[in-house]
């Protein structure tokens, strides 16, 4: 029965792993995964980059000495104010522990200080806390460009100039307005001359992970790559003067 229940279990996980992989959420397995062993990658990054000033270690192993002397004669007179009976003197190990502990207790109340700094940070972010590892799925990139391309072809009917669609963006509601300083809009014309876009993120890095999209323009909203910006900018499509 046991082993039924063990062989249940297995097969529920595994399920649920091949469900949430095929649905992009990767990140569920990623999480755990750097919380145990994500600080060694961390570490052998960021560790020969260190630059080791020793006059400030020196002060540190000079201020804690002289805290952990201070603190054991201290207590050791305390100890024996208040313990005249007892003939044991004060064990210096308890003084190594109490200074052990303090210390302890500075580098917890650091940690705590930036942990809830980033916490502030990433909640205060306006760039998501999870991308889909599936980049190029079209629902993903049309998830990507946050409705920014059918309200720069709403722009683009009612008559605003391609040269100032941008402008209009970045002047409308607060919601639009946010969306569009986190992504380019540039106009592109259809050979028909159909009113279209090509929208994708400012960020080097999220532009290079994400690519973009092509919207409007007779075609239906399209992905593309990093790599083919270059040459959609370039273009002929490309309104004049539009391309950041």
């Amino acid at each position: 029965m046991k082993v039924m229940n063990v062989l249940g279990w297995v097969l529920g996980v595994l399920f649920l792993m091949v469900l949430f992989t095929c649905s992009g959420q990767v990140w569920l397995f990623q999480v755990p995964w750097y919380l145990v062993v994500g600080w060694v990658s961390f570490l052998l990054k960021v560790v020969p980059e260190v630059t080791w000033r020793w006059g400030a270690i020196a002060e540190t192993v000079a201020v804690v000495a002289v805290l952990g002397v201070g603190s054991h004669l201290f207590l050791r007179r305390l100890w024996r104010q208040l313990r005249p009976e007892d003939a044991r003197e004060w064990p210096v190990r308890w003084s190594v522990s109490l200074v052990a502990l303090l210390v302890l207790l500075f580098s917890a109340t650091m940690a705590t200080v930036g942990i809830g700094h980033h916490v502030g940070w990433l909640a205060s972010g306006r760039a998501p806390l999870t991308v889909s590892s599936w980049h190029f799925l079209a629902t993903h990139m049309e998830w990507d460009n946050e409705g920014l391309c059918q309200t720069a072809l709403t722009l683009s009917k009612s008559g605003v100039p391609d040269a100032r669609i941008g402008q209009a963006l970045l002047a409308g509601d607060e919601v639009t307005r946010t969306k569009a300083e986190r992504l380019h809009v540039v106009p592109w014309r259809a050979a028909g001359g159909e009113a279209g876009f090509l929208v994708f993120p400012r960020d080097p890095l999220s532009r290079e992970r994400a690519g973009g999209v092509h919207c409007g323009g007779g075609v239906k909203m399209e992905s593309f790559r990093a790599a083919e910006l270059p040459k959609l900018l370039s273009g002929p499509r490309v309104a004049a003067d539009t391309a950041p």
